[in-house]
């Protein structure tokens, strides 16, 4: 259950649902397909399970999201309205937690680097709190990938130092040289767990994710 749970996490809770590691971790859960009638203490479940693998021991100096937003603080209804400034197209879904699932969003608009963001999905606990943050990039061009690792790496480096987790080489022509090749910076502490990957993947060619988590539990 746990290693399910933290791919849930790593794929991000809301657009993750429908994938096979979600749909496994639910399924322990006693959760059937379609997932929309899951409950918000089944996804939480999940969700403790899948930070128990990935928590760090010590609390972070500081917790960065993107475009302001704020872990355990921002509101559903808040980040609607700061969505809406950046003229976002959002939609909510209900699964279990509540989400929003915002597409072709301008990157400019929420203070990002490179070409629009794909989806950008927003978790929202229990409690009505943000709890995730998935920026999602895919289709993209070599230089957009280098103008987006850097940014995302660069903004927490400059904040949290080196990254306690660095695997693979996110340089375009590497992550192109065959069809499956990831790289992956990833910071873990005792409240929050951020992670950068850049991927090469058949569907969607080359990608980027950021992902800033609440590990509070």
């Amino acid at each position: 259950m746990a290693g399910a749970g933290a791919a849930l996490l790593v794929l991000g809770v809301g657009g993750a649902m429908h994938t096979r590691a979600g749909l496994r971790a639910l399924a322990a859960l006693g959760v059937p397909c379609p997932v929309d009638r899951v409950s918000a203490a089944q996804v939480d479940h999940v969700r403790r399970a899948g930070l128990a693998g990935l928590r760090g021991d010590t609390p972070a100096p500081v917790r960065p999201a993107v475009a302001g937003l704020l872990l355990d603080m921002t509101t559903e209804a808040q980040a609607q309205a700061l969505l809406a400034r950046a003229h976002a197209a959002c939609e909510v879904q209900a699964r279990g937690y509540r989400h929003l699932r915002c597409r072709g969003v301008d990157a400019a608009a929420l203070g990002l680097a490179g070409p629009p963001v794909s989806e950008m999905w927003l978790s929202f606990g229990p409690a009505g709190r943000l709890v995730g943050v998935d920026v999602y990039r895919r289709g993209m061009r070599p230089d957009d990938v280098r103008a987006v690792w850097s940014d995302a790496a660069g903004r927490l480096r400059a904040a949290l130092g080196a990254p306690g987790l660095a695997v693979g080489d996110p340089a375009p022509d590497v992550l192109a040289a065959s069809p499956i090749q990831t790289a992956r910076v990833q910071y873990r502490y005792a409240d929050y767990v951020a992670t950068v990957t850049a991927a090469h993947l058949p569907q969607t060619g080359l990608s980027v994710r950021e992902q800033y988590l609440s590990a509070r539990m």
